[in-house]
C-alpha cells in the first residue's frame, strides 16, 4: 500500500500517530492490528523514516536515511518477519544485540515486527525483556493479524491501534490495473485484501480453475441438467487439492454466482459472471429456490474445516444441489 492510500485508508490510524509524533508524544511500543493488506506493516516502516530521516518534513522518501530504510539496510532500523511462519528467539536477540551496539552513538532506533503473534515463546519472552527496558531513543512497531494470539503482557506495553478493513474496491481497482479479469478480481477480493497475496493466488492458476468449474456447475443448473456431471468430469483436480482454505474458497465462489443471480432477479445485480448470466430470463427465476442453495452450500462451508473424505462431500453437495 502507497503511502497516499495508507492515509486515504488509515486516516484516523495514521491521524494519530502523526498527531503524537507532532507534540513529542510518541509511546516506545506500538502493536497495529489489522486484517494483511490494511497497510499496518507499511504504517510501520513509514514512522520509522519519519522518525530515522532527518529532513525538515520527515519523511522524505529520497535520502539516504528513507532509502536504506526501504532497502533494510539502515544501521539504525531493523525488520523482522517470521521465517517458516515463525519468529525465533535467535531474531529478536540479534535485534537487542545490534541495536545495543549501536544505541552508544544516541542516534534514534526503529525497530518494526511483522505478525508478531508468531513469536514463539522463547522470542516471545525475549522481546518482553526488550520492551520492559525501554531506552528513550528506541521505537517499536508490531504489527499482528491476531492480537488475542500474542502474550499479554506484551500487548499490555504497547499502544493498540486498529486498523480498519481496507474496501474490497480497492483491491479490485488493484487487480484490474494490472490485468486481471474482472470476476476475478471481484471473487479474489473475498480471499484476502492484500494485493501481492491476491497476485499470487492468481498466478497459481488455481483461482481460474476453480471459477470455471463452480461457472459450468451452475449453467448447467440454470438449464436444467444434472450439475454433478461436471463435478465427475474435474474431480481429480479438486480431491488432489491438499490447502483446505481452497476448497472453501470453491464454494465461496458458488456463493457468489448465486447471489448475483439473485441480485439480477431483483434488478439490483453488478454484472459479473456475464458469460453464464447475460442470456438468463431473471422473471423466471424462482428466487427461494436460490436462497435454499445458498443454504446447502453454507451448510457444506462447515463442513471443510475439518478432516473429511471429499469425495463424499462433493457428491452429497451436489446431489442437494
Amino acid at each position: 500500500m502507497k503511502t497516499e492510500e495508507l492515509f486515504e485508508y488509515q486516516k484516523e490510524a495514521m491521524t494519530l500517530l502523526n498527531r503524537a509524533y507532532e507534540k513529542q508524544k510518541l509511546v516506545h511500543a506500538y502493536l497495529f492490528d489489522g486484517e494483511v493488506g490494511t497497510g499496518t506493516v507499511e504504517a510501520g516502516i513509514y514512522m520509522a523514516k519519519k522518525l530515522i530521516c532527518k529532513s525538515e518534513n520527515a519523511p522524505c522518501f529520497t535520502c539516504s536515511d528513507c532509502i536504506r530504510i526501504e532497502n533494510n539496510s539502515h544501521l539504525s532500523y531493523m525488520y523482522i518477519e517470521p521465517v517458516d511462519d515463525i519468529i525465533r528467539k535467535e531474531q529478536i536477540e540479534r535485534l537487542m544485540h545490534d541495536f545495543s551496539m549501536s544505541s552508544l552513538e544516541g542516534n534514534i532506533q526503529v525497530y518494526v515486527i511483522k505478525d508478531a503473534d508468531k513469536m514463539n515463546t522463547a522470542a516471545a519472552n525475549s522481546l518482553l525483556k526488550f520492551l520492559e527496558e525501554p531506552n528513550s531513543n528506541l521505537y517499536a512497531f508490531l504489527t499482528t493479524t491476531n492480537y488475542k494470539k500474542m502474550l499479554d503482557t506484551i500487548v499490555s506495553r504497547c499502544q493498540f491501534i486498529h486498523f480498519k478493513p481496507v474496501p474490497k474496491s480497492y483491491l479490485m481497482d488493484k487487480l484490474k490495473e494490472s490485468g486481471v479479469d474482472r470476476d476475478i478480481s471481484y471473487i479474489v477480493s473475498f480471499l484476502t485484501t492484500d494485493l501481492e497475496e491476491a497476485l499470487k493466488y492468481i498466478e497459481k492458476g488455481k483461482i481460474n480453475n476453480l471459477l470455471v468449474l463452480a461457472k459450468k456447475i451452475i449453467d448447467k443448473q440454470l438449464k436444467g441438467k444434472d450439475a454433478y456431471v461436471e463435478y465427475y468430469r474435474n474431480k481429480t483436480m479438486l480431491l488432489e487439492e491438499k490447502e483446505k482454505n481452497m476448497h472453501r474458497f470453491f464454494l465461496d465462489i458458488i456463493v457468489l454466482i448465486y447471489q448475483e443471480i439473485l441480485k439480477r432477479a431483483t434488478s439490483d445485480g453488478d454484472g459479473y459472471f456475464d458469460d453464464i448470466l447475460k442470456d438468463i430470463d431473471f422473471e423466471k427465476i424462482e428466487k427461494e429456490r436460490i436462497v435454499k442453495k445458498l443454504d446447502v452450500v453454507n451448510q457444506y462451508q462447515e463442513r471443510f474445516n475439518y478432516f473429511v473424505n471429499l469425495d463424499l462431500q462433493y457428491t452429497s453437495l451436489f446431489s442437494k444441489l
